[in-house]
C-alpha cells in the first residue's frame, strides 16, 4: 500500500511538472516551435538547394522531422523559462498570461532558474546527438543578451537584431538537424534574407503589448515611434518581402500566391484592425506568413 501511495505520488509529481514545462513554451507553439520545425524540415529536402547532404541523407529526410521539432523545442523551453522568471515578468504575466506556472504560482523562481539549468544541459547533450549544437550554443548567448543584459528592453532595434538572429539560429539549427552537411551559398543568402524580413516586421508581435511594454518602460518599435508609423512599416515591408521572396526563389508557385494573399491580408489588419485581440490574430497570421515564406524553397522549379 505504501508503495502503490509512493507511486501514485511520483506520478502526479512528473505530471505536474511536465504540465508546467509545457506551459512555458504554450505561447510560443504557433509562433516559434511550428515554424522553425517547417523551415528545418522543408529547407533540408534535396529540391530547396539549402544544404549539400552527405551521400546516406540524399533521400529520405522527412523521418528526421520529430528530432526537428524537439529540437526546436528543447532549445526554446530554457529561453522562455529565463524570460519568465524575473520579478518584472512574473508581475506583466499576471495580467496578461495569469496561467503561465510563475503568476499561477505553479513554481517558485528558484524553481524556474534550477529548471531552466536543467534543460539547458539536456538541451546540449541533445544537440551532441542530434545536431545543432553550434546553434544551441549561439542561442544561449542571445538569450544571455535577450534577458541579462536587457536586450529585449533598452533598445527598439536591439531588441529586432536579436530577435531575427534568433530565428536565423533556429532556422539553420533545424536544417542541421533535419539533415547534416554543409550549407550552399544559396542557402547562406536564404538565411540573410529571411533574417532581414524578421528584422524589419518582427514590430508586429509589439503592438498588442504596448500597455505591458509601456509599465515597464520597455523601448519597442511601437513605443519608440507611434502605433501608425510601425503599423505603416509592417504594412508595407511585409508585401515588399514577399515579392522579393518570389524574385529570389523566382517562383509562381502555390506557396508564392498564399503568401502574397496573407501578406495583403496582414497590412490591411494592421491598419484597419487596431484592437489588442485584433492585433494578436493579426501576429498569428503574421507568422503564418513567415510559414507561406518558409516553403518557397521547395517550389522554386528545381523539384
Amino acid at each position: 500500500m505504501h508503495k502503490a501511495s509512493t507511486f501514485r505520488w511520483m506520478r502526479t509529481l512528473l505530471c505536474n511538472e511536465a504540465y508546467s514545462i509545457w506551459l512555458f513554451t504554450r505561447s510560443d507553439l504557433k509562433t516559434i516551435v511550428l515554424p522553425q520545425s517547417i523551415f528545418g524540415v522543408l529547407g533540408a529536402q534535396s529540391g530547396s538547394g539549402l544544404i549539400v547532404p552527405p551521400d546516406r541523407y540524399k533521400h529520405d529526410r522527412l523521418h528526421r522531422a520529430p528530432l526537428v521539432l524537439l529540437w526546436v523545442w528543447i532549445v526554446l523551453l530554457p529561453f522562455a523559462i529565463d524570460n519568465q522568471r524575473r520579478p518584472e515578468a512574473i508581475e506583466e504575466d499576471k495580467a496578461n498570461k495569469p496561467w503561465r506556472p510563475l503568476p499561477s504560482k505553479r513554481l517558485s523562481p528558484r524553481h524556474a532558474f534550477w529548471l531552466m539549468l536543467a534543460s539547458h544541459i539536456a538541451g546540449v547533450i541533445y544537440s551532441l546527438c542530434a545536431g545543432g549544437l553550434r546553434q544551441k550554443l549561439i542561442g544561449i548567448a542571445l538569450g544571455w543578451i535577450y534577458n541579462e543584459l536587457g536586450g529585449a528592453d533598452r533598445s527598439c532595434i536591439g531588441k529586432n537584431v536579436v530577435n531575427a538572429l534568433g530565428y536565423v539560429t533556429f532556422s539553420t539549427g533545424a536544417i542541421s538537424v533535419a539533415v547534416p552537411g554543409t550549407f550552399t551559398i544559396r542557402g547562406y543568402e536564404w538565411f540573410l534574407l529571411t533574417g532581414l524580413m524578421v528584422l524589419t516586421t518582427v514590430q508586429m508581435q509589439d503592438l498588442p503589448d504596448m500597455e505591458g511594454d509601456a509599465a515597464r518602460a520597455r523601448n519597442t518599435v511601437p513605443l519608440v515611434i507611434g502605433s501608425g508609423p510601425c503599423r505603416w512599416s509592417i504594412a508595407i515591408l511585409v508585401p515588399f518581402w514577399t515579392l522579393l521572396v518570389i524574385g529570389f526563389w523566382w517562383t509562381f508557385s502555390l506557396p508564392a500566391v498564399l503568401g502574397a494573399i496573407i501578406a495583403a491580408f496582414v497590412s490591411w489588419r494592421v491598419l484597419n484592425r487596431r484592437t489588442v485581440r485584433d492585433d494578436k490574430l493579426t501576429f498569428r497570421i503574421w507568422n503564418l506568413w513567415i510559414i507561406t515564406i518558409y516553403a518557397m524553397p521547395l517550389a522554386n522549379g528545381s523539384i
